[in-house]
């Protein structure tokens, strides 16, 4: 279930229109099959993070070390690593908008709610492929650093299909935009082993 902002809480922050109609819209999930928790506690709680600057808590991943930040100057989305009331280990950014981080959750958050059976190769491919593309569809910027958060995460979804992928490039750098403006990926086809 997704839980919108109240605008009172927003409007101290000065962050933009568009940031606002999405966080007072849609806002963000309570619970992203825990890869994005919602802490209601800390909620838009200010922080100076480093190399990022002054940033809004927007909720933690489920290990509660690490956390997701809206940096005030520019509307990203960053994560702090490591345990909140203690210097930061690092920050990074990981989605360039609110927007973005919303269609990322919602991308997760679709296929973890799907009816597919992982035991069905072909379908659970299928969905695991879809994400993916969605993913990077949705933030093709952030996509381009192999070794950021949701590069590195969606590589880790890929280890779940029961098949592996020929080649030594993870899925999410096969994906591109065709000239519809539409999302796919350019499948390597299989490992022989497996």
């Amino acid at each position: 279930m997704w839980r919108s902002f109240a605008l009172e809480a927003l409007a101290p922050l000065g962050v933009s229109t568009s940031v606002v109609e999405a966080l007072t819209g849609r806002g963000l999930p309570a619970n992203a099959f825990e890869v994005y928790v919602r802490d209601q506690a800390r909620e838009l709680e200010v922080a100076d993070l480093p190399g990022c600057g002054q940033a809004a808590f927007l909720g933690r991943y489920t290990d509660e070390w690490n956390t997701y930040w809206l940096r005030l100057a520019d509307s990203s989305v960053w994560m702090r690593w490591g345990i909140l009331d203690r210097p930061a280990e690092s920050t990074q950014r990981i989605n360039t908008s609110v927007e973005a981080f919303q269609a990322v959750l919602g991308a997760w958050c679709e296929m973890k709610s799907s009816s597919v059976d992982e035991t069905d190769e072909q379908a659970y491919e299928d969905l695991v492929t879809e994400t993916i593309c969605r993913a990077v569809g949705a933030d093709p910027a952030v996509f381009a650093d192999g070794d950021g958060w949701w590069p590195v995460f969606f590589e880790e979804l890929e280890y779940t299909l029961p098949r592996m992928v020929a080649g030594d490039r993870p899925l999410h750098q096969l994906v591109r935009c065709d000239a519809s403006g539409r999302w796919i990926l350019e499948h390597p086809g299989y490992d022989e082993a497996s």
